[in-house]
């Protein structure tokens, strides 16, 4: 071997990489375009933020729709996939306190509250239910910002889209101008189906109906069903005999003509209460993938509606 020849060689290689100048051969390719990782709490949430992220994000949620939302199980999994994550997006409102200590073992403080990867979902939507006293134990799982099942008026998709929008560019400010159209292309299809699921609402106007848990006010309120009790006398607290027969004389008295139940709950009383009054017990999911075909934000509503004009 001619050595001289080879150190001169070597020589020349290491000084060309000290300047910055690299053979071909040597290059390293250039990676390409990395997808950002967004983890949201709920599957409602996931769909919108498909709509807006499109081919620049993964985006997964930990929550599912056949879950009750106030009380995930929470896995090691949820831990990795928040570790990794660029943005977190949650319903807020104290919605999900099973998410912090997740957020907290995850120690990625890009998602932390405040951090530029945390997006509360909730932030300028028009609130209903507000408490109007001082909150305890005593008034059940009252949330202290008021009801958060806020996302069920699609009216507040808007609001939801725009929060996660800001999210995405913080996070990915150099495809800004992708995210702000696929926005834009959002809210016209949300206009579009507004209309047609206000038209196809009519005659649920008016309707009285008793519903589980407190979930479908903005439902309700924005499709103009009269919500004359719920199955739980306080949220998160079990009737008793009393309520079940105080729901029993007002669906009477009322002319209830259903009673909304969620997939996760048992709906043996609404059973009772149904028998005894002539109302029919309708299992609705309030979230996408909470039943068959409600595959995405739009269909959610598409879904519910066609459960309660049947």
């Amino acid at each position: 071997m001619n050595y001289k020849k080879y150190f001169t060689t070597l020589f020349l290689i290491i000084a060309l990489i000290f300047m910055g100048i690299s053979f071909p051969a040597f290059a390293k390719p250039q990676a390409p375009s990395q997808k950002i990782h967004v983890v949201t709490s709920s599957e409602d949430l996931e769909s919108i933020t498909k709509a807006i992220a499109g081919d620049k994000a993964d985006v997964t949620s930990i929550g599912k729709g056949y879950q009750n939302p106030h009380f995930v199980p929470p896995k090691p999994s949820f831990m990795l996939k928040l570790k990794d994550a660029n943005l977190l997006v949650e319903i807020g409102m104290e919605l999900e306190v099973w998410l912090n200590p997740l957020v907290e073992g995850s120690r990625n403080s890009r998602i932390y509250k405040n951090a530029p990867g945390f997006v509360d979902a909730s932030y300028g939507v028009p609130v209903l239910g507000s408490p109007a006293s001082k909150i305890d134990r005593s008034l059940g799982d009252v949330h202290p910002f008021g009801n958060p099942h806020y996302w069920l008026d699609p009216v507040n998709a808007k609001y939801i889209s725009a929060n996660i929008t800001e999210g995405l560019i913080r996070v990915d400010p150099d495809n800004a101008a992708y995210y702000e159209a696929h926005h834009q292309i959002f809210l016209k299809q949300l206009a579009h189906e507004i209309t047609g699921w206000i038209n196809r609402a009519k005659p649920l106007r008016g309707v009285h109906v008793i519903t589980y848990h407190e979930s479908w006010t903005y439902f309700a309120n924005r499709f103009g069903l009269d919500v004359v009790g719920t199955i739980e006398p306080k949220p998160g607290i079990p009737p008793t005999p009393k309520h079940t027969q105080w729901l029993i004389e007002t669906a009477q008295k009322q002319h209830v003509k259903f009673i909304m139940v969620e997939p996760y709950y048992n709906h043996a009383v609404a059973d009772q209460v149904a028998k005894a009054s002539g109302a029919k017990v309708v299992i609705v999911p309030p979230s996408v993938g909470g039943a068959s075909g409600a595959d995405n934000y739009f269909t959610l509503f598409d879904t519910i509606l066609n459960l309660l004009l049947q």
